[in-house]
C-alpha cells in the first residue's frame, strides 16, 4: 500500500464532501503525492479500514469528512488500551462535514491548508480521551474521542441533527442546523440532579447541559470551551447549574465567541478524569455522534495521537 491513505465519507456534509474530495484529489495528483483512497459505505467502516491500514504499514491516514469521520479514524488508530497501534503513523483531517468543529481547534481554514501541510512530514502529539457509558442498546459501551463530549441538551441536539441529515435542504449549513436542533431539544429540557467527580473533587448540581472538552468547538462553530488545549493533558469541563430554557436561548448569541462563560450559572473547571451520574439518563454526544446515556466516565489519554499538521 502507498504511505498515505485517504478515507472518504461520501455521506458527509450531505454529499458535498465528495465534490471537495474530487478537487483535492486532482491537487494531490498534480503535486506528486502518493496515496490510496477508500470510500466508506456504512457507519463504522472507517474504524476497520484504519486498523487494517496501520497493520499494513500505512504511515498517514487522513479522514475526508467531518468530526464523525475523524472520530471513526481515531477509534481505529488506538488499540483497546488507548495506545497507538503504530507509533510512527499519524492521522489527519481534510475537513468537510456538517459541523467540522475539530478543524477550528486545529486552525485549519479549509482543505487547501491541509494539502499544503501534507507535502511535508510534520506532526504533533495530541491528547485523546476514552468515554464509557450505557449505549443505545442499554449495555456498557465505550468510545475514544479527540474533540468534545456533551451531556443532556448537547446529546439531544446531536441526535436531532443526525435525524434531520437527509430531511433539511442542503443549503442549510451546519451552524444553523445545530442551533435549530438545540432550540427543538429545549422542548424536553429539564434540569436533573447530577453528581460529578472531577479527579478527587465531587460536585452536586442541577443541570441538563455539561461539556467535557479536549477541543474548543462543537455544535457547528460554538466555542463551548474557549480555553481548551489539545495537548495540555486536561479536560476543560463546562458546567451549568440551574440554567433555564430562556438562559440557553439567550446564550446562543454569545456562545460562538465563548461569551457564555460570563454567565454566573456557568462554571469552567479542569480535570483529568470525570464521572457523571444523573437522576435520570442524560443523552451523550461524542464528537458529533449521539452514542448513549449516563452514567458515564471519561479519562484523558495524554499525547495518544500523532496528528499530521
Amino acid at each position: 500500500m502507498k504511505p498515505n491513505l485517504f478515507i472518504i465519507n461520501p455521506a458527509s456534509a450531505r454529499g458535498s464532501t465528495v465534490r471537495a474530495w474530487a478537487g483535492a484529489r486532482r491537487e494531490l495528483i498534480a503535486s506528486g503525492v502518493e496515496f490510496d483512497e477508500h470510500v466508506t459505505t456504512h457507519a463504522g467502516e472507517a474504524t476497520t479500514v484504519t486498523r487494517e491500514a496501520l497493520h499494513s504499514n500505512v504511515t498517514r491516514i487522513i479522514a475526508v469528512g467531518g468530526d464523525g469521520t475523524l472520530g471513526e479514524v481515531v477509534n481505529g488508530y488506538l488499540d483497546d488500551r488507548g495506545v497507538a497501534i503504530n507509533l510512527e503513523a499519524s492521522i489527519g483531517l481534510l475537513p468537510s462535514g456538517t459541523g467540522s468543529d475539530f478543524r477550528r481547534s486545529l486552525a485549519l481554514k479549509d482543505h487547501h491548508d491541509f494539502l499544503k501541510s501534507l507535502r511535508g512530514s510534520e506532526s504533533r502529539w495530541l491528547d485523546a480521551a476514552r468515554a464509557t457509558f450505557i449505549d443505545q442498546r442499554g449495555v456498557d459501551g465505550s468510545r475514544f474521542f479527540i474533540n468534545v463530549a456533551s451531556f443532556g441538551l448537547g446529546g439531544d441536539a446531536s441526535a436531532l441533527v443526525n435525524q434531520w441529515r437527509e430531511k433539511l435542504p442542503r443549503w442549510i449549513g451546519g451552524r444553523a442546523r445545530f442551533a435549530a436542533a438545540a432550540i427543538a431539544a429545549l422542548k424536553r429540557y429539564e434540569n436533573v440532579d447530577i453528581s460529578l467527580q472531577l479527579d478527587e473533587r465531587v460536585i452536586e448540581i442541577s443541570s441538563n447541559l455539561i461539556v467535557v472538552a479536549n477541543g474548543r468547538y462543537a455544535g457547528g462553530g460554538m466555542m463551548l470551551a474557549p480555553h481548551a488545549q489539545l495537548d495540555d493533558e486536561l479536560f476543560d469541563v463546562i458546567l451549568t447549574d440551574g440554567i433555564t430554557r430562556f438562559d440557553v436561548i439567550k446564550e446562543l448569541r454569545r456562545i460562538h465567541g465563548g461569551g457564555h462563560l460570563k454567565n454566573r450559572k456557568v462554571t469552567e473547571l479542569k480535570a483529568r478524569q470525570v464521572s457523571i451520574n444523573a437522576g435520570k439518563p442524560l443523552a451523550i454526544d461524542v464528537d458529533g455522534e449521539m452514542v448513549g446515556y449516563t452514567p458515564a466516565s471519561l479519562k484523558v489519554l495524554p499525547g495518544a495521537i500523532r496528528f499530521a499538521v
